[in-house]
């Protein structure tokens, strides 16, 4: 049990802002150590994080605050959330994977002569829609990367740009989804409505989305005229597309709003009785227990275990994220290069220079716009007088592309991990993931295109600028 602390909310480090930075300094050079190996997987990851974590506690100046500080990250509220939604995608992606849903869609794939290469840039645009119509990023991981990734690669398409359409549709809805955590967070911290956020902001979504699509049909494809390659497939059956209704539900509870949990589960315990009714899955896989060996399978343990490697990654993380937050880090970086705005173009750089790095440092770029919206509205709002929905735009687009291209990212990590438990071949790294990530890169040229040349750049009525409700 961690124990309560006299000063809970506020914690000091030797050497001061260097001090609290040097955790994360260890932590992103042990990534970059493994990346440049060829190593980028969650579980490698545990070790940087852990070396991040002592380093932390030595340079505390109360190691024991900073010790509870580390607990109180990793067990907040939103980690809670994440993690079980993880653990209930994987239950799904397992019972999929079991069903033959993944054989089923390749043979329909193989029987309407759809090509490998194409697959990449119909999952972009299909995940697009959905992540528009559900705004929620991750969930579009969790519903797409279990079935698209391994029949696309069945079907010869090109494996890390498989993945990365799925990423990239994942943050094209994020950004623009008028129900999407990042567009309401955007829009009520500059004091602007939802719908004139969304509308402004198409015309820089829609460019990116346009040149992804052409880049995911240009490298779609393995280069190889070869025949799709079946060999972890197995028998090949049209029986496992009546599981379609599982992910079709998760899709149609999500879009409903439903929670997304309880989305999940409730799509994951109608898969399991259709399984069981349709003789897919037999009533033996549910949960086999071996007393010989002293291990625990089947479909509900194994779907969960696939996912722990990102789970703890994500819990180490969160706790040193946390120590940031009380340190007063991101008060002072943000007090810090808010000094460097004397032009519309600077305040606006400064503002994305600050959100990408917040999105690298958290890892959630809803996070990152709540913390950055207030110092946002004052430099952009009401220092340059530009509009609000721009600033709006500014603070999500740029969070969106950086969630894409950030290797330890959620959703790259998730989408990898979906890959390698789909039985699917994965022989390459998270790092490859973000390279191809089209929509990524394209929304953050396109944003700095914008910022540097002012397209799109608006200005609020003066009237309006104090007296508009923030």
């Amino acid at each position: 049990m961690f124990t309560e602390t006299k000063n809970d909310h506020k914690i000091e480090f030797r050497g001061g802002m260097y001090g609290i930075l040097l955790p994360f300094v260890v932590l992103f050079i042990g990534i970059i150590l493994l990346s440049i190996k060829g190593h980028a997987m969650p579980m490698a990851f545990w070790v940087p994080a852990l070396a991040a974590m002592l380093t932390a506690l030595i340079m505390a100046q109360n190691p024991t605050q900073c010790a509870d500080l580390i607990i109180k990250g990793m067990s907040s509220e939103m980690v809670s959330i994440m993690l079980m939604a993880w653990f209930l995608a994987g239950i799904v992606a397992q019972l999929m994977k079991e069903t033959g849903l993944i054989q089923g869609i390749i043979w329909l794939s193989i029987t309407i002569g759809l090509k490998g290469a194409f697959f990449p840039a119909i999952t972009f645009l299909c995940g697009c829609m959905l992540s528009t119509a559900t705004g929620t990023a991750l969930g579009t991981v969790i519903a797409l990367a279990p079935i698209m990734y391994p029949v696309g690669v069945a079907m010869g398409a090109n494996p890390p740009v498989m993945l990365a359409s799925i990423v990239s549709a994942a943050y094209f809805g994020d950004n623009i989804a008028p129900v999407s955590d990042t567009t309401i967070a955007s829009a009520y911290t500059q004091g602007v409505g939802v719908a004139q956020v969304v509308r402004s902001r198409l015309k820089y979504a829609f460019v990116s989305a346009g040149f992804a699509t052409v880049m995911f049909l240009l490298m779609g494809g393995t280069g190889k005229n070869v025949e799709p390659d079946l060999s972890f497939v197995g028998e090949l059956s049209p029986k496992g597309l009546l599981m379609m209704i599982v992910p079709a539900l998760l899709i149609f509870l999500m879009y409903r709003g439903v929670n997304l949990i309880v989305a999940i589960m409730s799509a994951g315990s109608v898969g399991i009785v259709l399984g069981l009714v349709s003789g897919l899955l037999p009533l033996s896989r549910l949960l086999v227990v071996d007393m010989d060996t002293f291990s625990v399978q089947g479909v509900l343990v194994e779907g969960i275990m696939s996912l722990v490697d990102i789970a703890i990654f994500a819990m180490f993380l969160m706790g040193l994220v946390n120590l940031l937050d009380k340190g007063g880090f991101f008060d002072a970086l943000i007090n810090k290069l808010s000094k460097y705005t004397e032009t519309h173009r600077s305040a606006e750089l400064a503002v994305a220079a600050i959100d990408v790095i917040l999105c690298i440092l958290t890892v959630a770029n809803s996070v990152a716009i709540v913390m950055e919206g207030p110092i946002a509205k004052k430099l952009l709002v009401e220092k340059h007088g530009i509009a609000r929905d721009r600033s709006a735009n500014i603070l999500d687009a740029v969070s969106c592309a950086a969630m894409c291209l950030i290797p330890y990212g959620f959703a790259p990590l998730l989408a990898i991990m979906f890959a390698a438990g789909s039985g699917a071949p994965v022989n390459f790294s998270v790092n490859a993931v973000c390279l191809y990530s089209f929509h990524g890169w394209g929304l953050a040229i396109v944003m700095l295109f914008a910022m540097l040349t002012g397209w799109g750049r608006n200005f609020e009525p003066a009237e309006q600028i104090d007296n508009k409700a923030g």
